[in-house]
């Protein structure tokens, strides 16, 4: 699930960038500012792929945290890095034996 993670976290970069590339296009630039909010959303949600071995709960939470804040920040871009993130923190979390 880790690996599921990071790939979210990049796809959720790659299409903040595609966000703010789009707006220059079209010249508004509300969605354009958000675009950096969805960076770090990516970023956040690559981190939390590598507290998901050590502290499953806590990288779940950062997870869910990162989708959520990926989604409201470039709205439609950031649908499929944030199911797998949303994927990889619910499987993580649920598992039996993960620790605290």
């Amino acid at each position: 699930m880790k690996t599921v993670a990071i790939v979210g976290g990049i796809f959720g970069i790659i299409a903040s960038l595609l966000a703010m590339f789009f707006t220059l296009i079209e010249n508004t630039y509300t969605v354009g500012n958000f675009g950096l909010l969805g960076i770090a959303a990516g970023v956040l949600g690559i981190i939390a792929a590598f507290l998901l071995d050590r502290k499953s709960v806590l990288g779940g939470v950062l997870l869910i945290v990162a989708a959520a804040v990926g989604v409201y920040a470039v709205l439609l871009y950031f649908l499929l890095p944030g199911v797998l993130m949303l994927i990889a923190a619910f499987v993580k979390m649920t598992r039996k034996g993960s620790r605290y």
